[in-house]
């Protein structure tokens, strides 16, 4: 049979107990026995309100014994009706399945042993599903072995725990998706702190650098050793240095910033490590623009100083021919005067080679004018201005500069290169920024004749040849420049485009001319840039401009 409580009768019992003793104070033992009903009721007191649920379950008879007003408020039934209940009701299975078990040991000598279940449930009336933390103890009360279960009530604590890992989720991410690689160091300088980067940077996995000297898994920044030391001890803040590894793509630069860090009762140091490459190589492109710019300034002023004795070249040797035509009658007279004939002065000019070396020096004059004059044009500051020009004539200008700038045709043994044009003659105009484009071809005809001259061996009666195509390709113009050379390599054609990358001997290119190129047509005429290549049969790059009509909307 169970055994059930009765708070009725008991009340009944303390209250005679409480008048018998106010009948018979003068017996000894009822003061007694009030003040241990008083503190009795006290004990209740405190059980009955306390925040935490008591449950008081009857081993034997596998019932409650007693509960207390928090157990009734968590599970939302009336004290009878939680009397009445079954534990397994009122617990999960697994909890139950550990009351039983503790239970058991019942028959034990001492019955002081705890169970503490981390997380649990309490299921209430209407599906209420509390999640509390419980406290199981066996009592022996009068030989009968009694559980009681002390339940705390954790939904806010799990609340709390939940927007704590919430937090920590958030700002761990935030961390991990830096670019910057960020380490954070204790006071003897071991690793606490490894971000996404710094795995990624250094090939180091987060369990491998945590707790580990951080020397040891970056030895790159031992220089830095006593910069972070002083950082540690807050003797600096925020200093920033720049240093360089070598790796198997080239240089890398890096920026290195230390800041102090202090916690409760903790002293260290975040490194914060940024790969400044571009950055750095980017500098070094405007500074390459502006030496570039004061060369162009420079040729400029040397073209308009050449202009001036050359005009005078000219003008001399046209003056002399017209002092060697028959066509005029003045020399005819003044041979005559002078006691010979003008057929004889002309035909010891023309033996002697003078006529032709004179009419040579008027050809060459005439092309070293022209040669000014593109420089004058190139050189020009434009602004970058934009206009419906002939892409013929843009390229004619470019390989005229190229010729005279790089010495193409001339020959080594049997080595020389020639460049072909294959243009289209209804080809349209394109809208673009001349001298740039000029830019362009001339770096793309550098490159082809420097690769071809490079390539063809001493005695080898191989002719380096540079084809240059135009024509017009639907709504596009087509430029073409492919040369016979040695071509590149898989990995070479995917570096070709980077800033700074060349397979030229130190001190003989820049990396930047394909690169500028790119950035020319691309990015500044919204043109495109494709480069075709395979090792011994040559490079071919293929450039598409929009047709002027197109970059006004007339088509």
């Amino acid at each position: 049979m169970k055994r059930r409580s009765n708070p009725e009768g008991a009340e009944i019992v303390r209250n005679k107990l409480i008048g018998l003793g106010e009948n018979s104070m003068r017996k000894s033992y009822y003061p007694e026995l009030r003040d241990r009903i008083y503190e009795l009721e006290r004990f209740r007191a405190l059980v009955e309100h306390a925040n935490d649920a008591f449950f008081v379950l009857d081993v034997s008879s596998w019932c409650f014994a007693d509960v207390n007003a928090t157990a009734l408020k968590k599970t939302n039934y009336s004290r009878e009706e939680l009397i009445a209940s079954s534990p397994d009701s009122i617990f999960p299975k697994e909890t139950c399945e550990l009351m039983r078990a503790v239970s058991s040991e019942s028959s034990s000598s001492t019955f002081h042993r705890n169970e503490d279940i981390s997380l649990t449930e309490l299921l209430g009336k209407n599906d209420v599903r509390v999640p509390i933390e419980i406290t199981v103890r066996v009592h022996l009360v009068g030989g009968t072995p009694y559980l009681v279960m002390v339940a705390r009530d954790v939904t806010r604590k799990l609340a709390d725990q939940r927007e704590l890992q919430k937090t920590r989720n958030y700002l761990g991410n935030v961390i991990d998706s830096m670019q910057s690689i960020l380490v954070g160091i204790n006071e003897e300088s071991k690793v606490v702190l490894w971000n996404a980067s710094a795995v990624m940077g250094t090939g180091v996995a987060e369990k491998e650098a945590l707790g580990c000297y951080v020397f040891d898994v970056m030895p790159e920044i031992r220089k830095f050793k006593q910069l972070i030391s002083r950082t540690i001890r807050n003797e600096e803040t925020g200093k920033t240095e720049v240093f360089c590894v070598e790796q198997s793509g080239g240089t890398v630069f890096f920026e290195i910033v230390v800041f102090p860090f202090k916690g409760e009762g903790e002293a260290g140091a975040v490194i914060r490590i940024d790969n400044i490459t571009d950055r750095t190589r980017m500098e070094e492109v405007m500074v390459q623009t502006e030496k570039m710019m004061t060369v162009g300034g420079l040729a400029a002023g040397m073209a308009h100083e050449i202009n001036n004795p050359l005009g005078g070249i000219l003008q001399g040797s046209q003056n002399v021919l017209r002092r060697l035509s028959s066509d005029l009658e003045i020399n005819q007279k003044v041979a005559l005067e002078c006691g010979t004939t003008f057929d004889t002065i002309y035909a010891y000019c023309t033996k002697r080679g003078i006529i032709s070396k004179i009419e040579s020096i008027q050809q060459l004059g005439e092309r070293s004018a022209k040669i000014v004059a593109n420089m004058l044009q190139f050189s020009r500051q434009t602004g970058g201005k934009q206009d419906c020009t002939s892409l013929t004539d843009i390229v004619n200008t470019a390989i005229e500069l190229s010729s005279s700038g790089y010495d193409l045709y001339q020959t080594k043994g049997n080595k020389g290169v020639q460049i072909i044009r294959e243009f289209d003659d209804s080809v349209p105009d394109i809208y673009c920024a001349p001298s740039e484009i000029e830019q362009v071809l001339i770096n793309l005809v550098k490159n082809s004749a420097q690769a071809i001259t490079s390539a063809i061996k001493e005695g080898d009666n191989k002719v380096g040849k540079i084809y240059v195509r135009i024509r017009r390709v639907g709504n596009y113009v087509r430029l073409e420049i492919e040369d016979n050379g040695p071509g590149m390599d898989a990995e070479t054609k995917k570096k070709a485009l980077e800033p700074f990358f060349t397979t030229k001997a130190i001190g003989e290119g820049t990396g930047l001319g394909l690169f500028v190129s790119y950035f020319i047509i691309t990015q500044k005429h919204k043109g495109s840039f494709v480069i075709e290549t395979s090792p011994m049969l040559g490079t071919k790059i293929i450039i598409k401009f929009p047709v002027a009509s197109q970059c006004f909307g007339l088509e």
